[in-house]
């Protein structure tokens, strides 16, 4: 009787799990509980079947295709179409997802150049991704101008999974970022912004997002600008008619380039629009009154009620389209808004772009299930403290370069050369424009007075302006490395560049976030303006050659030593960097304790870790740690003797 009740209870669970997995068209009497005038579903289906046991693990994406019986002149249009599913977790939490109007496409590619073929007819997807395990329960609601339509409830199981989440603001500290499930995490990364070629769309971000899981970078800057025309070198799902017909042929393209991503373990910091469109490129652009558009001057997009109407819609189909993925890391509003004011300034009103940039950052909470992060960055080399002070913009984000005899607000000639020096100044201005919020550079690098990559990225064949931009700027109190722009050139010096990431990713990856704080670096110019740092020193060393730099968790430091000679400029302009030995001391530590010293390798190795030692501090509390013929730079860890502190009796043992 036993085996009999089991056999009848396993038939029950199998027989459940497939009636979850097919579609419930065949139910659609009972299913829809449709309103007598609203849109028909004709089927729907899920991706359960693409799990074990058509359970779905935490944090991955739960997908339902629609066909409806209607055809719509505009599906992009929420006030023609809408399209919703309304969840409800286990702990009885309700979230509602957008849903969004989806063509399959097939990529073929031939002699390297890519195309792309429609499969299939169009549907409408809504993506989900649990946050819960347990059992979810939803309903789907498609309304148009003739009413509403709402089916039955279903379920769906979520079961554990290893997906650490989504990314947020730390709560342990707020100057550095953190997964849902408590892991730190620190963005290693470039830009990749664009594709630059349109017949090598997905192949272009293979090889990027390949390199960049081989070598534990994990963070890329990738823009989708939509106000331009003509961008075929770039992503841009926008229409020539602001919002009639989005282009599903670049949407589906990245679909494919977020997958890869996930998989390769990288979180994508996605630029929606772009400064440029509304400057050096505003006869062209979609919003100009003359190409038909809703404004008749570039500052206008801050307060005209037409242009925030199709700006609306598309950030509303993005974020139903990809919003699901916790491989974003944020959405960014504008790249280099502030560039905007030098191009308009006759109707320039920063209250109107900061009121926009608030309003655009409440519009995308309300609609974005996951409330991923929402940001916006800045150029010109300065900060913009009430901008990224908004309580809607959950980091600050500013550019700067190296520019031969560029400029009055900008010290970045001839201190650029130094990019070690350079990135810590900047570092140390965005970073003191808030006091509460992560901090990053987005973009940085070496230009030509035009404004474009400079030759000088040909000579640095080793990568030496990157690694010392990377390690500064960590090391400065960023949440993330400093942003290369170059990531054209990543591919021509493929043998060498990459490598930097995986020395700073491995160094990294064990440390913690809560109480980590910047230190006062040692040998670096605070000169320049508003650049005084009058905290107490936290190194010394008997070699004005050597620069130190690091991060400090109570007892524990971590640090970095460059020699300063070790500089693209010096490497470019054969300039002999001569090797640099000295005592270097780790102030306010502990009196007379034990340290162990870990010294890091700081490019790719297959052992980063090179000796540890132990050493006592000090009368005075500083740690003295000897550095001898460096020619480059070498990083170290400080960790309190765990074994001093353990106190053993003497135990009398008879026989």
């Amino acid at each position: 009787m036993v085996n009999l009740l089991i056999k009848l209870a396993a038939y029950a669970i199998v027989l459940l799990l497939y009636l979850l997995s097919i579609p419930f068209a065949a139910r659609a009497a009972q299913g829809q509980a449709q309103a007598e005038t609203g849109p028909g579903i004709i089927e729907v289906t899920t991706n359960l079947a693409d799990y074990d046991n058509f359970q779905v693990p935490r944090y991955e994406k739960f997908e339902l295709t629609l066909r409806l019986d209607t055809e719509y002149a505009n599906p992009f249009d929420p006030d023609l179409i809408r399209v919703e599913g309304n969840f409800r977790s286990p702990t009885n939490v309700t979230f509602i997802q957008p849903g969004f109007f989806y063509q399959d496409y097939e990529r073929n590619i031939v002699n390297g150049r890519e195309t792309y073929s429609p499969l299939g007819t169009p549907a409408w997807k809504i993506r989900f991704t649990p946050r819960e395990a347990g059992i979810y329960e939803y309903t789907i609601q498609v309304s148009d101008l003739s009413g509403t339509t709402t089916t039955q409830s279903e379920i769906f199981t979520v079961v554990p999974s290893g997906n650490p989440g989504f990314i947020r603001v730390s709560d342990l500290n707020q100057r550095y970022f953190e997964f849902d499930n408590g892991e730190p995490y620190f963005g290693i990364g470039l830009n990749i912004a664009w594709w630059q070629l349109e017949n090598r769309r997905i192949t272009t971000y293979e090889y990027y997002l390949n390199r960049m899981q081989e070598y534990k970078a994990n963070l890329a800057r990738v823009w989708m600008t939509n106000s331009g025309k003509q961008q075929d070198w770039i992503l841009s799902i926008q229409d020539d008619t602001l919002g009639d017909q989005y282009n599903l042929e670049e949407a589906w393209a990245f679909d494919q380039i977020l997958n890869m991503a996930d998989e390769a373990g990288v979180y994508l910091l996605l630029t929606l629009d772009d400064v440029n469109q509304y400057t050096y490129n505003w006869p062209d652009n979609l919003y100009n009154s003359l190409n038909g558009g809703p404004i008749s001057y570039r500052s206008a997009l801050f307060t005209s009620q037409g242009a925030r109407q199709y700006q609306e819609r598309i950030f509303r189909y993005i974020i139903a389209r990809w919003g699901y993925s916790p491989a974003i890391l944020s959405w960014e509003l504008f790249n280099e808004i502030d560039v905007l004011q030098r191009y308009d300034p006759d109707n320039w009103d920063r209250a109107d772009m900061l009121q926009w940039h608030a309003d655009m950052a409440a519009f995308i909470r309300a609609i974005d299930a996951h409330h991923h992060m929402v940001n916006t960055s800045t150029g010109s080399f300065v900060t913009h403290p009430d901008l990224y002070g908004l309580s809607g913009m959950e980091f600050a984000q500013m550019h700067f370069y190296y520019v031969p005899g560029c400029c009055d607000n900008a010290p970045s000639d001839p201190a650029g050369r130094d990019m070690a020096d350079l990135t810590r100044y900047y570092a140390y201005l965005v970073m003191n424009s808030v006091i509460d919020k992560p901090s990053i550079i987005g973009e940085w690098g070496i230009l030509n007075q035009d404004w474009v990559d400079s030759p000088y990225l040909e000579l640095d064949t080793e990568g030496v302006h990157l690694h010392n931009g990377l390690w500064s700027s960590l090391m400065s109190g960023m949440a993330t490395t400093g942003l290369s722009w170059h990531w054209r050139a990543h591919s021509t010096h493929d043998l060498t560049w990459w490598r930097h990431y995986r020395g700073i990713a491995e160094y990294f990856d064990d440390i913690q976030i809560a109480d980590l704080e910047m230190m006062k670096p040692l040998n670096v110019d605070f000169s320049l303006p508003n650049g005084a740092d009058n905290r107490p020193n936290a190194f010394s060393s008997t070699n004005d050659s050597l620069r130190v730099m690091g991060l400090r968790r109570g007892e524990m430091v971590y640090g970095w030593v460059q020699n300063k000679g070790n500089t693209w400029w010096n490497v470019t302009h054969q300039i002999e960097v001569s090797p640099q030995s000295g005592t270097i001391r780790v102030l306010n530590l502990t009196a007379n304790k034990l340290y162990r010293i870990e010294w890091w390798e700081t490019h790719s190795s297959e052992q980063p870790v090179i000796v540890t030692e132990t050493v006592s501090s000090l009368a005075d509390g500083s740690l003295e740690l000897q550095v001898n013929g460096l020619a480059e730079d070498i990083a170290f860890k400080i960790y309190p003797d765990v074994f001093q502190l353990i106190w053993l009796p003497y135990l009398h043992l008879e026989r």
